[in-house]
This record gives structure tokens, sequence and C-alpha cells, in this order.
């Protein structure tokens, strides 16, 4: 069966994509051929709009899909219609689970965005940082742990080509300690070495730069089709039409940030901080 999730949203995108392709038409020459226009082949390609059951028939059409094929399209345009709305997991979901959920949408992105202005970025924690988080809130120590790993292996996207992928976090952020100053010198070399990733853009929002955009929560933003904020007591993943103020929220936050050399500046001086803390003597 489709997923009815974000899952089959993603399918039902890329493969509509890679069926054009296989066609040997462009975005234009396809949008000529079903009587669309070229933004609305972008839409559909990119998850941003959910193309209705006359819409992927037209496509199929263009694109001489076989019928068994066309059929699964057929299944999954329907079942994801169904399926855009809000998903909501209980307060007492299964962490480990979630994660994993979370990696599966992750895996079908080209665009990555996460921000976060009081924890470290997830795709950015270290496994101590991790156990922190996922402890504090009397999550059991067995779902803790499968937490830990499915977040772990969902930063493989940190290294695979053809990512786009931006974190965003503040200076404050790097100063709220999740642990004792040996534990967050390790987490800021650790973000220090991801900001030599070639798909990966890590950007320190500075202390004191002036703001006119106040975020309330944390989130990550997949492509421009599904977001995950951080919302206390509940797990969630939002669909269209709630993902638009965070792709326009993240685009005011983006030039607060400074990214390469200068964040690592700043990583370091958090650093600095930090091995004063584990050694008062030292000057």
């Amino acid at each position: 069966m489709a997923s009815t999730g974000p899952g089959g949203l993603d399918e039902l995108s890329r493969t509509l994509r890679d069926l054009r392709k296989a066609a040997g038409l462009s975005g234009m020459r396809a949008a000529g051929l079903a009587g669309f226009s070229q933004a609305k082949i972008s839409r559909i390609e990119k998850g941003v709009n959910v193309p209705n059951a006359a819409d992927v028939a037209t496509l199929a059409e263009v694109y001489k899909t076989p019928p068994a094929t066309r059929r699964h399209l057929a299944a999954l345009a329907a079942e994801v219609k169904a399926a855009n709305r809000r998903v909501v997991l209980a307060r007492r979901a299964n962490r480990s689970k979630f994660q994993a959920q979370i990696g599966r949408i992750e895996s079908q992105s080209e665009q990555i965005r996460e921000f976060s202005s009081i924890i470290i970025p997830g795709l950015l924690q270290t496994a101590d940082y991790m156990r922190t988080i996922f402890t504090s809130g009397g999550t059991t120590p067995a779902d803790a742990a499968g937490a830990i790993a499915a977040r772990l292996e969902r930063q493989i996207v940190l290294d695979e080509p053809g990512r786009r992928i931006t974190i965003i976090t503040t200076e404050g952020a790097l100063g709220w300690a999740a642990g004792p100053a040996s534990m967050m010198i390790r987490q800021l070399e650790h973000i220090e070495m991801v900001t030599w990733k070639p798909v990966v853009r890590v950007g320190i929002i500075p202390f004191g730069v002036p703001r006119t955009v106040f975020p309330v929560s944390n989130w990550h933003l997949y492509d421009e089709r599904a977001v995950v904020p951080g919302i206390l007591r509940t797990q969630v993943i939002l669909l269209d039409p709630d993902v638009g103020p965070y792709v326009e929220q993240f685009a005011k936050l983006e030039p607060l940030a400074v990214f390469d050399g200068d964040a690592r500046t700043i990583l370091a001086r958090a650093a600095g901080r930090y091995r004063e803390l584990a050694d008062p003597l030292t000057t």
C-alpha cells in the first residue's frame, strides 16, 4: 500500500520527475504537452502542489508511462491527497520511531533546512548531546537509545552529494550547556568539522544582531513539502498549507547568520569559554 504521509508525497513527486526525465522532456516541453504551466510542473515535482487524479493521468500519458506504473501513480495521488493534512503524534509517542520516520522524509529531500535557537540542531548533535536531550523528558532508556541511533543514522545526509542543507542556530544556543564543559567542547568541535562539508552550510546568528523576526520554536524543513516543528508535549509533522510560513521565516533568518570562517570564529570563541569553565586557573 502506498504511504499516505510525507513519504508518499515524496514518492509521487519524485516519480513524476523521474518519468519526465526518462521521457527526455524538459519541464517546459512537458508543460506544453500536458497543457500545464511550467510553474505547475515545477511545483508538482517539488512536492509543493499535490496533483489530483486528472493531473497524474495527464502526465502519465505525456510520459508514455506503462499501465502498472499508471495505476500505482493514481493510487499514490488519491492517498496523498486524502492525507494532505497535519499528522500529529501523541505526547508519549515512541521517539525512536519518530526519528526513523523523519529520517525517511529526510532521505527523499534534496533541500533540508533546520533552525534551532536554544539547543544545538539535531543534525549537528553528538551522541552525548542527544542523550541529554532525549532523556530530559522522561524517555525510557531503551527508547532514548533507539532515538539516538536513528538520529545518528539521519546524519548520513550530511555527506551525500546532491543535497542542499542549511542549518542555522544562534550563538546563545552554543552557550546553553547540555552537560559538562568537556562534553560541550567536543560538541562545538563536531560542529566546526561539519562546517567544512561540501553540501552543508552552518550558520550562526551572532549575539547582539538586531532582529525583526522572532521564531517561537525550532523546526526542520524538507524541500517545501513538510516541516517538523519543535512543539512542547507533542511530536508533529506539518504538510501544506502549513509549510509556507516556515519557508518565509527561514528566508528572513538566513541573512542574520554568519557562515564559514565567521561561524568558525564564533564556535572557537564559545569553546574557549567552556575551556575556562573546565579549568578556572586558565587565563
